[in-house]
C-alpha cells in the first residue's frame, strides 16, 4: 500500500503559478491542458508511447487532443533539422503569448477598476462594475474612460451616470476616443437618462 501511496506523492510535473491564475481565462479543457502540461514538462516531441505512459491517453485522444490545441492555435508544429535528421516540434510560444495577453488585459482592467475607487473613495458596485466593462467592451480605450472620470471630478459630480454621459457625448462627437459604429454606439448607451432619479 505504501509503494502504491508514493506513486501518488513524486512530483512529475511542474506548474507556473502565472499559467494556474490565468488557465481559467482560456478556452481549454482538462484533456488540453494535461497534454500542454506535458509539453512543458516532458518534451516538445509528439511521442505518443511517452504521453501515453505520462497522461493515460490512448491514440484517439492523443489525437484528438492535439488536433483541437492545433485548432485552437496554443500550439504550432515547428519541423527542425538536428544532424540531418528532420523533426517536428511543439512550438508553446502561442500558449504563452495568449496568457501574457490574458494578464496584460486583466492587469490593465484592473487598474481602472482601481483608479475608480481611489478617486472615489469607495469600493464600486457591481452596476459600476459592469459599466465600466461595458465601456471597454465597446471599444471606448482606457484612456478615455479616465479622461471622462477626470472630467466628472472637475465638474464636482462623481455619478457614474454622468461619466457615462461623458462617454457617450464625446463618442457621439468623436472626441478624445475612436470612430464608433452606430450601431455600437446605441448598444453600448441603453441606460434612459430622462428616468435617473439619483
Amino acid at each position: 500500500m505504501g509503494d502504491l501511496r508514493n506513486s501518488f506523492i513524486t512530483k512529475d510535473f511542474v506548474v507556473n503559478s502565472n499559467i494556474i491564475k490565468c488557465i481559467s481565462n482560456l478556452d481549454i479543457n482538462l484533456d488540453e491542458f494535461l497534454l500542454l502540461l506535458y509539453f512543458i514538462n516532458v518534451s516538445v516531441d509528439l511521442d505518443s508511447d511517452s504521453i501515453k505512459e505520462k497522461l493515460g491517453f490512448d491514440d484517439d485522444k492523443i489525437s484528438s487532443v492535439f488536433s483541437s490545441l492545433l485548432n485552437k492555435k496554443y500550439i504550432e508544429m515547428k519541423v527542425t533539422k538536428i544532424g540531418g535528421k528532420i523533426q517536428e516540434q511543439i512550438n508553446l510560444n502561442p500558449f504563452y503569448d495568449r496568457l501574457a495577453l490574458n494578464k496584460k488585459t486583466e492587469d490593465k482592467s484592473t487598474d481602472i477598476f482601481a483608479l475608480f475607487e481611489s478617486e472615489l473613495g469607495r469600493t464600486l458596485s457591481s452596476f459600476e462594475y459592469d459599466l465600466i466593462n461595458k465601456w471597454l467592451e465597446n471599444g471606448n480605450s482606457e484612456n478615455t474612460i479616465k479622461e471622462a472620470l477626470k472630467e466628472a471630478i472637475l465638474n464636482g459630480v462623481t455619478n457614474f451616470k454622468y461619466i457615462d454621459k461623458i462617454i457617450y457625448e464625446w463618442s457621439k462627437k468623436n472626441v478624445k476616443s475612436r470612430i464608433i459604429e452606430e450601431k455600437e454606439t446605441t448598444e453600448m448607451f441603453d441606460y434612459d437618462w430622462l428616468d435617473d432619479n439619483e
